[in-house]
């Protein structure tokens, strides 16, 4: 297990914060970046605030997974952008024997690597916690879980979840991880969605507009059920819940990338459901409303 080479695609809140904490445990890990992100870490390391305090993480980091001799897991860690995101830019030269695993926030993301890299070397999985991309090579832990759950039960998988676990992230084999993007699917995906429709942080939603956000999450699990993936039937009773006890004022980080006007994960979360709901046969009339009134907001600017 210690002779495990990880690299992290991506810098941002989840890989940067994970990069670091692999590294402080002793983990061989090395972070992949692009542009002023690169820079900062070769020159002067990741900047990580959390509850232990702020401080400098140095990790080594290239440019592109190409330049990486040899890797057993690569992370992929960067955000599920409708634009800019050529997965196959970005894994060409992975070397041959990594495995990828998905920590992106889409229903699609794992299906899409296996067209790149064939689906016998992608875990989907799910990441869990409160993440902040503060700006280049500085990110926060602000609290909540922090576990990657993916799915797969080999030896390099456990191998995997042990580094994890060493590092103080809860690492989690799950039986059926389908079920756990889908569950975590109901609940980012229409909050960032609703919340940005009617520009409102997570308190509003579970309130005024409480039979809308519970609407939307019922259509997520009927598309799921249509595509085969076997929700618990209080899949919707429970991540309401979780909704409920989550802080206010939250708001998501495609609901900010929308309101600032910057590339969002829009279509990556809420036009894949509407996809999957198409492939499955499903009617998804709220989803099929905010997916088109963001996207005609986003083209034309307010309206």
């Amino acid at each position: 297990m210690g002779d495990m080479k990880i690299a992290i695609v991506g810098a941002g809140a989840v890989g940067g914060y994970f990069g670091a904490l692999l590294q402080e445990s002793g983990a061989d890990v090395t972070m992949v970046a692009r542009g002023r992100t690169l820079e900062i870490l070769q020159h002067q390391g990741i900047t990580v605030t959390d509850v232990r305090g702020t401080r400098t993480v140095r990790i080594p980091a290239v440019g592109h997974l190409s330049q990486l001799g040899h890797a057993d897991v690569v992370l992929l860690a960067t955000k599920a952008l409708a634009n800019g995101t050529d997965l196959a830019e970005i894994l060409d030269g992975m070397p041959k024997e990594a495995i990828v695993a998905i920590t992106q926030n889409s229903v699609e993301a794992a299906d899409i690597v296996a067209e790149v890299v064939g689906a016998d070397r992608v875990w989907p999985g799910v990441i869990r916690g409160f993440f902040v991309h503060d700006g280049p090579g500085e990110v926060s832990y602000k609290g909540g879980p922090l576990s990657y759950s993916f799915g797969d039960s080999g030896q390099l998988a456990r191998d995997f979840a042990a580094t994890l676990e060493n590092a103080g992230i809860d690492g989690v084999l799950h039986p059926d991880i389908l079920v756990d993007v889908w569950e975590k699917a109901m609940f980012v995906e229409t909050f960032g969605a609703l919340g940005a429709f009617v520009d409102k942080q997570l308190g509003a939603l579970r309130t005024h507009f409480r039979a809308s956000l519970e609407a939307l999450m019922a259509e997520v699990a009927e598309v799921a059920r249509a595509n085969g993936v076997n929700l618990p039937s209080d899949s919707v009773e429970r991540t309401m819940v979780f909704a409920d006890n989550m802080p206010a004022t939250a708001t998501s980080s495609m609901q900010r990338d929308l309101a600032a006007g910057v590339d969002s994960e829009l279509d990556a979360q809420t036009g894949a459901i509407v996809r999957a709901a198409r492939k499955g046969g499903v009617k998804t009339p709220l989803h099929d409303l905010v997916f088109a009134g963001l996207t005609y907001k986003g083209e034309v600017g307010e309206v």
